[in-house]
């Protein structure tokens, strides 16, 4: 076991700056104990051992920079598991144990993942997914492995710069109602990173942590990290949940989902120890916002160990839809000073921050304890109401549905009617059926977004009602913006017949493109058909299919051992494009 460091935060300093040492400590090590799935990639051949170093050398540590005693850390557990130590398991993201290659920078990260899982929950079981390339796509695979694990949280300690088709993976990025999904919000400043744009999940700034000890003891104060990530997306709409114009945003700044939402420490210069063997020489300080997202993933999971977590980004935005929400989330302190940028507003600026506290780098700031992680949306008094799936996501103009169970968990045998609030402007929502008076039964939700004329994520609250007894729970709907088929550009030419016996061979060439930037299309679709006479119609004579290649062209080669005139038409088809085509007429 290796001494403990000489610099850099221990577990017992952050869980005391976030007020988490009661809630750490609220729940004993063991199979039961929630589980936090940390998505990294590439291999670290040496994680647990490393991880075994870090809990152990820092087991009842004393940091004599803040001179805070850390609690117990339980030991992992061997092959047997038992109840007073902690589960460690390693796979690939498919979950298997043929491990992706080793790589020294991914391993730091690893190692900086697991210490601080471990630090803010030491009784939290770990599951690591290695994905087999750092590629938004093996990642996105390892992210679906985790979520079948159904643990209290999923971290990713990742980001890259937003691209126009991040949309597609925000199902996979999307929480659960009992699965938190946490993403780093960048180390580069102003500017925004997917996934951490993904509105399903709590995307994760960064702060400065120092401390000041005084006669009367140690107090921290925070700041925003000059690196952290924050800004505007470009391509995801923003939720209802951040909407609250003044509260939340201010619509002249942003229309897109705005980062971050909470934040924690990511100043390397106010870093955290960290063990890493794998290239490295053992005790390490770092920063960024991987730690901060580690902490607040952690952080969930012990809210699952207090209490039911409340894994929904939205609910940290208390009363984003109401007049009242003028003041900070009950559990989570605002950073008040600090920027990443000069941007002129909150989006970088802590001085600017709006009135509910939040702003760009640090979202509404940093937690303390976890109350703001513990659920409250869900009541019930006499019967139990349970609806899956926790959110869906559909695109306008189209039909989603929710499977709502009714079940007699307080011996309810009496008839339920079913009511849905917060269904967006200009969509309908029916239940079938809409009351039952068998003791247990389901309904389907079917929500028409035909007619939404803003895209958005949306909280819809389905309560139900039996007399005096009521339950109530919430579920997301993000309503993505139907796509416009763009036009192409379609010409088809001629070249000169040639004869060669008694055939004579005329080449014909199809070329597409964009009509708006001249771009070739390549891969698109192309039917051709030819016929005798001037007009393209009558007996087809010849015909051909293909595909454009990248010059975004064609080729066709005619055979005919008549003379005359003839007519081709070209029909060119591709995804997301409306059709188009082309007519040319020849001689032979």
């Amino acid at each position: 076991m290796p001494p403990p460091p000489s610099s850099g935060y221990y577990p017992g300093d952050l869980q005391s700056a976030y007020g988490l040492a009661d809630a750490a400590a609220g729940f004993s090590p063991g199979p039961s104990a929630p589980t936090v799935a940390i998505v990294d990639a590439y291999d670290d051949p040496n994680a647990a051992s490393d991880l075994a170093a870090y809990r152990a050398s820092l087991s009842k540590a004393t940091d004599q920079n803040t001179g805070i005693a850390d609690a117990a850390i339980p030991p992992l557990c061997s092959s047997t598991v038992t109840t007073g130590c902690v589960t460690f398991t390693k796979v690939n993201q498919s979950g298997g144990k043929t491990y992706p290659p080793g790589n020294a920078g991914w391993a730091q990260e690893i190692s900086l993942d697991l210490d601080m899982v471990s630090a803010i929950c030491p009784n939290c079981n770990i599951v690591l997914v290695e994905a087999s390339t750092s590629s938004f796509a093996n990642l996105a695979t390892a992210v679906s492995y985790a979520k079948s694990l159904h643990p209290a949280a999923i971290t990713n300690s990742y980001g890259g710069g937003e691209f126009s088709s991040e949309t597609s993976y925000n199902s996979t990025y999307s929480g659960t109602a009992t699965t938190a999904i946490t993403a780093a919000s960048g180390d580069n400043g102003f500017g925004v990173e997917y996934p951490a744009a993904s509105p399903g999940l709590t995307a994760v700034g960064g702060t400065s942590l120092s401390y000041d000890r005084t006669t009367s003891g140690l107090t921290w104060t925070q700041s925003v990290w000059s690196s952290a990530g924050s800004g505007c997306s470009s391509y995801e709409p923003m939720p209802s949940w951040q909407a609250d114009q003044g509260v939340y945003s201010l619509s002249s700044d942003c229309t897109g989902r705005q980062t971050a939402d909470v934040a924690a420490v990511a100043n390397p210069s106010t870093g955290v120890a960290v063990y890493d063997t794998y290239s490295e020489t053992g005790w390490l300080v770092f920063g960024g916002t991987s730690v901060s997202t580690q902490i607040i993933g952690a952080t969930y999971a012990l809210a699952a160990g207090s209490s039911t977590v409340q894994a929904a980004p939205s609910a940290l935005y208390v009363d984003s839809l109401s007049a009242s929400a003028t003041g900070p989330t009950t559990g989570i302190v605002p950073v008040t000073t600090g920027s990443n940028a000069t941007c002129g507003d909150y989006l970088c600026d802590a001085a600017d921050s709006l009135s509910s506290g939040y702003n760009g780098p640090a979202g509404l700031g940093t937690p303390y304890g976890v109350s703001a992680f513990i659920t409250s949306a869900t009541t019930s008094t006499g019967f139990g109401l349970t609806v899956t799936p926790a959110s869906a996501t559909v695109t306008q103009g189209n039909v989603t549905s929710y499977t709502v169970t009714v079940s007699p968990s307080g011996g309810f045998d009496s008839s339920v009617s079913l009511a849905v609030s917060g269904v967006p402007s200009g969509a309908n929502s029916t239940f079938t059926p809409s009351s039952a008076t068998s003791p247990s039964w389901s309904s389907t939700l079917s929500v028409t977004t035909t007619t939404i004329t803003t895209a958005g994520t949306y909280t819809l609250v389905i309560s139900g009602t039996s007399g005096s007894l009521t339950s109530q729970t919430d579920v997301t709907l993000t309503v993505q913006a139907a796509q416009t088929a763009a036009s192409m550009q379609v010409t088809l030419s001629a070249g000169k017949a040639t004869k060669k016996g008694p055939h004579y061979k005329v080449p014909l060439t199809v070329s597409a493109s964009d009509a708006s930037t001249n771009s070739p299309l390549d891969g698109a679709s192309v039917a051709l058909q030819i016929f005798a006479g001037s007009t393209c119609s009558g007996t087809v004579a010849g015909s051909g299919t293909g595909t454009t290649g990248t010059n975004g062209q064609f080729a066709f080669s005619f055979s005919t051992g008549k003379t005359g005139e003839w007519c081709a038409t070209a029909t060119v088809t591709d995804t997301g494009y409306n059709p188009g085509s082309a007519e040319t007429t020849f001689n032979t």
